[in-house]
């Protein structure tokens, strides 16, 4: 029987573990999931993969859910930023930066316009 070949982080690019966040965010029904190819934009990241929830709850079960998602298929805990009360996540996996809000956060802070001349590649 042959082993299976176990995987490395290097072994997904940074758009593979931005579809992967956008998956796993699906799962818990966050809304307008949009993941913006900034590479061209800034050094910051290769992409931002962003998304809303409707309450505290659904945050905190969509950041649940991006994190077992991420330590089991990339062996590796995501750092994450923020108060679930503040109804803005941040988390940090290198090359992909995530942003989980509450609609009104989105709304005030509107990131995909400050990102405009990005491509966005994907969404709900």
């Amino acid at each position: 029987m042959k082993k299976k070949k176990a995987i490395k982080k290097n072994d997904f690019t940074p758009k593979q573990v931005s579809e992967l966040v956008a998956k796993a965010a699906e799962e818990k029904l966050a809304q307008d999931i949009k993941i913006i190819d900034i590479k061209k934009s800034t050094s910051l990241a290769d992409y931002f993969v962003i998304m809303s929830g409707e309450s505290s709850p659904q945050l905190k079960a969509i950041l649940g859910s991006i994190e077992e998602k991420v330590k089991k298929t990339l062996r590796r805990k995501p750092k994450w930023e923020g108060n679930i009360n503040s109804n803005w996540l941040i988390l940090d996996l290198g090359d992909v930066i995530v942003h989980i809000m509450g609609g009104e956060e989105r709304k005030k802070y509107n990131l995909e316009d400050l990102w405009e001349k990005s491509a966005i590649i994907y969404h709900e």
